[in-house]
């Protein structure tokens, strides 16, 4: 009877024992599903798209230029080399211009600090900011080795298409007149206006001819009937 009790036994704990393995199986089971679902669940929900965030500017300052106008410049990035751009503001006006170039080259072997100084003190000096269509950006470290460094204008608001300008007619020289003045006034001469005089001979004669037979009083008449039948040249 005590054999046959102690197998019982046996085999109750035995049984027990696989029932605490196969618990223990399913709660590991159960968990990795949860963690597989939750993690599927992850990456099955679609993805944001991601916003598109404003460039960064590499670098940004800001002067003030000779003639009094306030201007910040800041860089970004493009494909191919950088893009600075300036914007100023001179009393109630404002403008802005852009200049482009390469300098990744040159920021290899040179700081970028120095490069950037540079161009910022090139900007402070311009004359004319934005208003120069041949400007250019150099600086004393690239400009050499690197010509592509080099920030050259490429749009702004200031510069405008100007047409051809038209060439001025030149006066000809009927139109031109040559005024000369003497410094001695005893020497200078006045042009007269009248025509010239009539000093026709047989006129004269007619003259004298009427004062002698005709007298003061008759003599405008005989001179009139002298020269209808003498005539005159003048």
């Amino acid at each position: 009877m005590r054999t046959h009790g102690l197998t019982l036994l046996s085999l109750l704990l035995l049984a027990v024992l696989m029932l605490l393995v196969e618990a223990k199986k399913e709660g590991r089971k159960r968990h990795g599903s949860k963690a597989s679902t939750e993690e599927s669940h992850a990456l099955g929900k679609p993805g944001k798209e991601p916003r598109s965030q404003p460039a960064k500017h590499l670098i940004k300052g800001k002067f003030v230029t000779p003639d009094h106008a306030d201007c910040r410049w800041a860089v970004t990035k493009q494909e191919e080399g950088l893009v600075l751009k300036v914007e100023c503001t001179q009393q109630d006006n404002t403008f802005s211009c852009f200049f482009t170039g390469n300098p990744t080259s040159c920021l290899e072997l040179h700081k970028s600090s120095v490069y950037w100084k540079q161009i910022g003190r090139n900007l402070r000096s311009q004359k004319v900011i934005c208003g120069d269509a041949k400007s250019v950006l150099k600086t004393r470290v690239c400009r050499k080795k690197f010509p592509e460094s080099n920030l050259k204008l490429v749009n702004s608001t200031l510069i405008r298409i100007k047409k051809p300008s038209q060439k001025l007619m030149e006066p000809s020289p009927m139109d031109t007149v040559e005024v000369t003045t003497s410094s001695n006034p005893e020497k200078t001469q006045t042009m007269t206006t009248k025509g010239p005089q009539c000093e026709d001979e047989d006129l004269e004669n007619q003259r004298k001819a009427a004062q002698e037979y005709c007298g003061e009083v008759w003599g405008s008449l005989c001179r009139f009937f002298l020269s209808m039948v003498q005539g005159s040249s003048c």
